[in-house]
């Protein structure tokens, strides 16, 4: 009986001094669960670069990441003002106040607002194809000893380069590698 999958992916983004940001049509990643909604459900994404596919073992046919470059992080405060990180911490650790969830709130639409003015040919696609991988794997066993019922991780590794163009890399990973000292 072959093991089951999981599947993840992390962009890095070589650009030279800007960042980059997707539009929100990831699958539901399940690394990101004690993220606020706030964040998770904006229409682009521009605070996080890693997903773990959601539920484990789910394997999407196709990930399609659209991405464009974007402002750093203080070229986007010096044209909307300082981001509201007390805020979404008070938000995270759930004693947020309404002026505070507020503040966020209108910050984030502000950017989304910017984002909206990107130019459609700015826009680039990476597709990914999760069950080629899945069959390209399919009975090779990562190193090391790994929690077999568990299964084994697919990772892909996007690097954006200036140039335009990107690079993948594959790695194989056990999803729960053996521990020494279990708690």
């Amino acid at each position: 009986m072959p093991m089951k999958n999981s599947i993840s992916f992390q962009i890095n983004d070589h650009l030279k001094g800007q960042d980059v940001v997707c539009k929100n049509n990831w699958p539901e990643c399940g690394n990101l669960s004690g993220t606020p909604d706030a964040i998770k459900k904006q229409k682009y994404i521009t605070t996080y670069s890693r997903c773990k596919v959601s539920p484990k073992g789910y394997v999407p046919e196709q990930i399609i990441i659209e991405y464009a470059p974007w402002l750093t992080m203080e070229q986007v405060q010096k044209t909307l003002g300082e981001y509201p990180q007390k805020a979404l911490s008070d938000i995270v650790l759930g004693f947020a106040t309404e002026k505070e969830k507020s503040e966020l709130e209108i910050w984030n639409t502000k950017q989304q607002e910017l984002i909206e003015k990107i130019p459609a040919t700015a826009w680039k696609r990476i597709i990914l194809t999760p069950l080629q991988e899945v069959e390209k794997y399919k009975y090779q066993v990562p190193e090391g000893k790994g929690n077999r019922s568990r299964g084994k991780e697919i990772h892909y590794l996007i690097s954006l380069n200036p140039d335009g163009s990107y690079d993948i890399k594959t790695k194989l990973y056990w999803v729960s590698k053996y521990q020494k000292f279990w708690n």
